[in-house]
């Protein structure tokens, strides 16, 4: 009995050691691959929350932004990505990162294209720019995230067949959203902009 036993671990170990040796091959070369295909390709919404005051106030003093149309997502080919990252680019390059302060010190303003403004001002404007281009509403949407070092921040993200991908505008390129270095906390609803779900 116990020969037997060593007989098929010895035929198990012959037969698997090539297949592992193929495994640690192609993983040693190919680790990142392999994960890129296991990470979710999209953002996985928890349910309603509470939109940001900055958002509200800036809804009701801009209605015309805060309409939801079009598709919930876009088609992506060669020329759409270019146009992504030349928006994204551009924008990051003509608005000055300056972080709001209002009369009381701490006051978020919501804005679409100034001159300077801080991290929801940069998204906001790449969202309004992209519509303008005939880009749907319902795939650009507002999100809001901590960094890494824990601080606030919000960003543009696009829902395409490629994936949910973020304009940031602390980088000229655009990245897949599970590489923005983002821990997410919640995102504008498809269905209507002035709603926002968790993260």
């Amino acid at each position: 009995m116990r020969n037997r036993a060593v007989f098929f671990a010895i035929f198990a170990g012959l037969l698997l050691a090539p297949v592992q040796g193929a495994l640690a091959f192609g993983l040693g070369g190919g680790l990142s691959s392999l994960k890129r295909q296991l990470e979710p390709r999209f953002i996985s919404s928890r349910g309603p929350t509470l939109a940001p005051m900055g958002h509200v106030i800036f809804c009701a003093k801009e209605p015309s932004q805060c309409r939801s149309f079009g598709r919930s997502a876009v088609t992506m080919n060669a020329v759409k990505k270019q146009e992504l990252n030349r928006i994204n680019a551009s924008v990051n390059h003509r608005i000055r990162p300056v972080k709001d302060k209002g009369s009381n010190g701490w006051a978020d303003t919501w804005t679409v294209a100034p001159t300077s403004g801080d991290c929801e001002d940069f998204a906001l404007t790449k969202r309004a720019e992209l519509i303008a281009r005939g880009w749907p509403s319902r795939a650009l949407r507002i999100a809001v995230a901590k960094t890494s070092w824990g601080e606030g921040h919000a960003v543009l993200v696009v829902r395409t067949t490629d994936g949910d991908l973020v304009l940031d505008n602390r980088r000229s390129g655009v990245v897949p959203w599970y590489k923005s270095g983002l821990t997410w906390l919640k995102i504008q609803s498809p269905v209507d902009a002035k709603r926002w779900l968790a993260l």
